[in-house]
């Protein structure tokens, strides 16, 4: 992965220097430009995008210290170094408070040029593998969410301390990035939270853990969690569990069922489809077709993930024997075709 630098100064003799010296240190520094003024370099980092500026203050046209403040205007936050004199330290301090990363004093000094650069490309690598990483735990993260505000919803236990011990797999596969963790289960609580909240209007909804490593963050959202179960069992008298679980267990056990009409699950149970739909929007927040379509997608996510079944076959068996309807309806529900999603879960 190459770094990419913009050179500013009016000097050539400094632009020149710059140049040996970081390229003869790390091949994957690559100057993407040189410019003798700020708004030269303005528009080369407008074309370019690089990753770092190196920028003299003292300049004609525009100096340092405006193009600093027009890059961040644009929205660009690159690294920037600053090269000055040593009459220019107020010019400095200004470039400091622009949230410029460092500045070298002239005459420059080859190990302290190499040494911020250096600096700051290590975390430029590592914020790159971080962002590689999390993007690859987007889709997983965002489906256990789901799973946990599910079972949340329907109060069971098990299922919801499962769900979770699942997702806390899923960061400790990745390891190390404790910060990044703790990020993580905070946009699993927000998840949930979006999950829930329609159903369930509730004060405690803060997250409890803004401050802490990742192990103290874990036991803090396992309680999150475990606080909202109780407050939603008292809220709904669980206990009375009555006909609505038994259409739920029907619909669990009969999803494959291509043609499980609501009048199907309605039959045995005695109550009116008027009846029925406000019941299970009490219990799941969604309607017949949205949670049979919930059933469904889960199982066909399963089937992906741990068999070989090709997936029209997964389609058969979740209910659509016709195979485009199948793709069409899973990219809709999760946002990618059942190859893209297998694809991805088998590359974790």
């Amino acid at each position: 992965m190459n770094y990419r630098i913009l050179l500013v100064d009016d000097e050539a003799m400094s632009k020149k220097s710059l140049f040996k010296m970081l390229t003869a240190a790390n091949a994957s520094y690559q100057i993407v430009g040189e410019a003798s003024d700020g708004e030269e370099a303005l528009q080369i980092a407008r074309r370019e995008l690089p990753h770092m500026v190196i920028t003299d203050i003292s300049m004609p046209v525009m100096d340092g210290i405006e193009l600093i403040q027009r890059l961040r205007e644009d929205g660009h936050d690159m690294d920037i170094m600053i090269l000055s004199g040593y009459g220019e330290f107020e010019y400095a301090q200004e470039a400091l408070r622009h949230g410029v990363v460092d500045y070298i004093l002239k005459p420059m000094k080859p190990e302290q040029v190499l040494g911020l650069v250096a600096k700051r490309f290590e975390h430029f690598m590592k914020s790159r593998q971080i962002a590689i990483i999390k993007n690859q735990l987007i889709a997983p993260i965002s489906s256990a969410a789901e799973r946990i505000g599910h079972e949340l919803w329907i109060a069971n236990e098990p299922g919801m301390r499962q769900e979770m011990n699942s997702l806390f797999g899923l960061m400790d596969d990745k390891g190390g990035m404790q910060e990044e963790r703790v990020s993580l289960l905070r946009d699993a609580a927000s998840l949930i939270r979006n999950r829930l909240q329609p159903q369930f209007p509730h004060e405690a909804w803060a997250f409890p853990y803004e401050s802490q490593s990742y192990e103290e963050a874990s036991a803090s959202f396992a309680g999150w969690l475990e606080g909202l179960l109780i407050e939603i069992r008292d809220k709904r008298n669980w206990g009375k569990r009555g006909v609505i679980h038994q259409a739920i267990d029907y619909i669990k056990a009969n999803f494959s069922d291509s043609e499980l009409h609501l009048e199907k699950v309605l039959a045995p149970l005695g109550i009116s489809s008027t009846h029925f739909y406000h019941m299970l929007m009490e219990e799941t927040g969604m309607s017949y077709i949205a949670y049979l379509t919930h059933i469904r997608m889960e199982h066909a996510k399963a089937l992906l993930e741990h068999s070989d079944l090709k997936t029209y076959e997964v389609g058969q068996r979740c209910g659509y024997p016709d195979y485009p309807h199948f793709t069409k309806r899973f990219k809709r529900q999760i946002g990618l075709s059942p190859s893209e999603y297998r694809k991805n879960m088998r590359h974790l």
